[in-house]
């Protein structure tokens, strides 16, 4: 039987770098991943200058492109915000590879082709079992902790009965850059019709972009890109797709059984952006609050702060996915130059910081909240 301090379950951004942390705090750490290969599938990603925080460091390796300005437009608007801290453009295969080589780096055991089959409670240990593809072989392995970072269909929180449904679909298309498309310049379109989201045009380098939106499923965001890349004359290289978490308040990530502790991150925990559905950097620093836990057995800062910022972007998407398009349209039309100056300094992961600051800036956001709120039957949260 192999023994370990912490067993991780699956090889994601958020499952390498839990355990890249808890090796670095002197755990030993073994980390199961159920795919034969690493970084499947790939997909383009974009996140914010916040990475390099939660990180620690600059994932060079996995940076196609930076990102200096966000065209937003509606039907009748349009607004630039140029970034202080440029956005980065990320090759997923490249940062998972990234991540895994500074795991093992650390001293973490990275075996593929494992899947989780359940686990057992010992005294003061839990008794995983998996099964190994390469041999067709049953394998135990004990451990005092668990990490399930497998994913939005997460075996995990299934066997532990802490599965979710709530998700969503990506689906984007890579597509030649238009002529004239400044390549640092993101372009996000609110079009109700399309999705109560948004479709997006993310540029990879002076050739290529990534156009996509957020659908209720696969079928319906395909039909639904298909018809918007249709009317903006793009045509599709190649497809990615990808089911992503939704995150809800009252989700447990933390789960005490008698042997030991288990905490579920990443899209398996649902630590995704109700605004924008991106959970690269949330993700991430869902693995530093758990390995912080799991270090100190104490519950950190970062747990709390990670909760609070997600509560509020689901918050915010409880009201925008009322809006209309004559909504955004107003929206839009209220961004001063107070207003741009905040979007401009806090990016997509620190709204915490900048909620406050915009309202102050534009008070006004508070009619268009109320105005949405009049359109739901008893007020009621999504549940």
């Amino acid at each position: 039987m192999q023994e370990c301090h912490v067993a991780v379950i699956g090889a994601s951004a958020a499952g390498l770098f839990a355990a890249y942390l808890l090796a670095q705090g002197g755990y030993q750490v073994a980390l199961f991943e159920r795919r034969e290969a690493l970084g499947l599938p790939r997909r383009t990603l974009i996140v914010t200058d916040q990475i390099r925080q939660v990180l620690g460091f600059t994932p060079g390796e996995a940076v196609v492109n930076h990102v200096s300005q966000i065209e937003l437009l509606s039907s009748k608007r349009r607004v630039v915000v140029k970034l202080r801290a440029p956005d980065m453009v990320l090759e997923r295969e490249r940062l998972i590879q990234l991540l895994a080589d500074r795991a093992q780096g650390a001293g973490v055991d990275i075996e593929l082709g494992h899947t989780f089959l359940g686990l057992e409670e010992g005294r003061d240990h839990l008794s995983l079992a998996l099964y190994e593809g390469a041999s067709d072989r049953a394998r135990e392995v004990k451990a005092r902790g668990l990490v399930g970072a497998d994913g939005v269909r997460s075996r995990v929180a299934r066997l532990l009965g802490k599965a979710d449904r709530r998700r969503a679909a990506i689906c984007q298309a890579r597509v030649a850059l238009p002529p004239h498309t400044d390549e640092h310049t993101v372009r996000v379109w609110f079009h109700k019709e399309s999705t109560p989201y948004f479709c997006w045009l993310i540029p990879e380098s002076k050739h290529t972009a990534a156009v996509g939106l957020v659908g209720e499923h696969q079928e319906q965001a395909r039909d639904s890109l298909q018809r918007f890349m249709d009317v903006c004359g793009f045509e599709a290289l190649s497809i990615e797709a990808a089911d992503v978490a939704l995150y809800h308040p009252q989700r447990k990530t933390r789960i005490r059984l008698k042997g030991g502790e288990v905490f579920l991150i990443g899209d398996a925990g649902g630590q995704v952006k109700s605004t924008t559905v991106g959970g690269v950097v949330t993700g991430l620093r869902g693995a530093r609050a758990a390995a912080g836990v799991l270090l100190s057995n104490k519950m950190g800062k970062e747990s709390r702060a990670l909760k609070k910022e997600l509560d509020l972007h689901y918050l915010i998407r409880f009201f925008l996915n009322r809006f209309s398009d004559s909504d955004y349209d107003d929206l839009l039309g209220m961004v001063g130059s107070r207003t741009r100056d905040v979007l401009q300094t806090y990016g997509r992961d620190q709204f915490l910081g900048a909620f406050f600051r915009l309202l102050l800036a534009q008070p006004r956001f508070l009619c268009l909240a109320a105005r949405s709120l009049m359109r739901v039957s008893g007020g009621q949260l999504p549940g």
